[in-house]
């Protein structure tokens, strides 16, 4: 059955496909078997004009599983609620597909990690279901009505690029595609960890005062909230 999806997806047109991994390579990195599977025969891949993506084993960061996950890389911005998951993939607006790790491995199903707050949601019972109900739909006919829109709007997007809103959902800024803009994926992930992390702390009630950019020791791009 997983073939036959690969297969599909192929021919739906599958782009920013990685170069050819071996068996050896996948299997030190402990991966479930379809997922191991999907990888060597499509190294990472997006569908749907770059909005939706598959991470790899790839020399590129933005598609790459391993520095995707690193905590160097973008996860340092937010607290241990990102501890349990590997992130295997992301929508362009910062929405991740996880697994969960769990005593004996990872569990089977795959999870949806929405944007503003990484709030985690069951949204398939195994990886072939995920590939059906995720990447094969999207490939061959995009459900999600906010990112048909951003699509028809804004175009293809380069997957090492994220849209965000600003202001932020988070802080209260409008659902509105007009406010979107494409940012570094890596520099987007940490800017939402800043301010969700920020939001959550603030007093009851609270209005946002200021949002201020900064850079922290790394040279890293950070937003710092302000509550009056």
């Amino acid at each position: 059955m997983l073939d036959a999806m690969i297969d599909r997806l192929i021919s739906a047109g599958v782009e920013h496909v990685g170069p050819p991994v071996d068996a050896a390579d996948l299997a030190r990195h402990g991966l479930p078997a379809d997922y191991a599977a999907l990888l060597e025969r499509l190294n990472g891949c997006t569908v749907n004009a770059g909005a939706v993506r598959l991470f790899g084993l790839r020399s590129e960061r933005h598609l790459d599983l391993r520095a995707w996950n690193a905590p160097d890389g973008w996860r340092f911005a937010w607290d241990d609620r990102v501890e349990p998951f590997l992130c295997i993939g992301q929508l362009a607006l910062g929405d991740q597909y996880a697994l969960r790790r769990g005593p004996a491995g990872y569990a089977p199903e795959v999870y949806l990690l929405e944007a503003d707050l990484l709030r985690p949601e069951v949204i398939a019972g195994s990886f072939a279901e995920f590939v059906a109900l995720e990447l094969l739909s999207n490939a061959e006919a995009p459900y999600d009505p906010v990112l048909i829109e951003a699509v028809a709007r804004l175009g293809p997007i380069d997957p090492a690029s994220n849209w965000v809103y600003t202001p932020s959902l988070v802080l209260g800024g409008p659902a509105d595609l007009a406010n979107v803009m494409a940012m570094d994926a890596y520099t987007a992930m940490v800017i939402s960890g800043d301010v969700a992390l920020a939001a959550e702390s603030a007093p009851e009630g609270a209005l946002v005062a200021k949002v201020l950019p900064w850079f922290d020791e790394h040279g890293r791009s950070r937003i710092r909230v302000e509550f009056a």
